[in-house]
């Protein structure tokens, strides 16, 4: 997208205004955000006249028995960019550092996860969650009922996230 968009000479204002969007959503898809809005990239499309494809193909999931917090502090480090994460807080702060993952993490940062803290205790951490979007959330929901499992908390987005 960004070489597109040099080729045509535009700035990512430019762009975002041909495309009905922001520069910060912009900015973001350029730097590897993969949470793409389908209705932006066909605006997006459209407006660095390309023609837009969607393929899914398999991820590679790192089959590591082991995870240790150091590692988990590394992967995980990204999705906490107003907060240096810690070994400690992956401890003592786990419903936290769930409630981030399920909101911008991957799936190889749930699986991570899972591995870290066991799968009932991952579960559990989903299920106390209270700081989610309504549409993470209902994901999240879902996935819990397939569990077995029910939210033990009502989701409120509005409410701060714990830094």
């Amino acid at each position: 997208m960004r070489r597109r968009r040099r080729a045509l000479g535009w700035s990512l204002g430019q762009l975002a205004r041909r495309a009905d969007t922001s520069s910060a959503t912009l900015s973001r898809y350029e730097s590897g955000w993969t949470r793409f809005e389908i209705g932006t990239l066909e605006k997006l499309a459209a407006a660095l006249r390309c023609e837009l494809r969607v393929e899914l193909n398999p991820l590679r999931v790192q089959h590591t028995r082991n995870i240790t917090r150091a590692r988990a502090v590394r992967q995980l480090g990204r999705l906490f960019w107003d907060y240096k994460l810690t070994g400690k807080d992956l401890k003592d702060r786990q419903d936290w550092v769930v409630e981030r993952v399920l909101e911008f993490g991957q799936l190889n940062d749930i699986v991570l996860l899972q591995k870290l803290f066991g799968r009932r205790g991952f579960l559990d951490s989903v299920s106390a969650a209270s700081r989610l979007s309504k549409r993470t959330a209902a994901f999240w929901s879902a996935m819990l009922k397939k569990e077995g499992m029910t939210c033990t908390r009502r989701f409120s987005r509005p409410k701060a996230w714990n830094s």
